[in-house]
């Protein structure tokens, strides 16, 4: 009996690591997804930022990741403030379309994505933390979904 017991229990642990583990792989790595990395190119000059997606930290009392939206052109801007081995990512959605835009270049960094959607849809986006190297967004790190229209 005592060994059906922890039996049962190691299968609880297994299949809960399991899950855990799956539920790490988001939309990222999907198939469809427009999975890209941010470069320093800078925007246009005409882009005005009027949307932003912003990951608060109370440890360090300030925003530590955001993704801002400029739907002059579609610009994505994509900001990493803090040194902790992960990349920020915005993780957008268009229509049918997907995708999630890495800011691979480290801490203290701003990177800029141009993209090319419909005009007048809406674009949903959030600011993430993920990992350039597997292409993947870890779960649970995700600010809320904003809203605006596309250029």
């Amino acid at each position: 009996m005592l060994k059906n017991h922890g039996l049962k229990r190691i299968g609880t642990v297994v299949g809960t690591l399991s899950a855990a583990f799956l539920l790490t792989v988001t939309q990222a790595n999907a198939a469809g997804a427009e999975i890209e990395r941010a470069t320093a190119t800078t925007y246009s000059d005409g882009v005005e930022w009027v949307k932003c997606a912003n990951r608060w930290d109370n440890e360090y009392g300030m925003i530590v990741y955001q993704a801002c939206f400029g739907p002059t052109g579609d610009w994505f801007n994509i900001y990493d403030q803090v040194p902790d081995g992960s990349s920020a990512v915005v993780d957008w959605e268009v229509g049918d379309r997907y995708g999630a835009i890495f800011n691979a270049d480290g801490a203290g960094t701003r990177r800029y994505k141009n993209k090319d959607f419909p005009e007048g849809e809406t674009i949903r986006f959030r600011i993430c933390l993920g990992h350039w190297d597997t292409k993947l967004i870890t779960a649970g790190t995700c600010s809320g979904w904003v809203s605006n229209l596309t250029g």
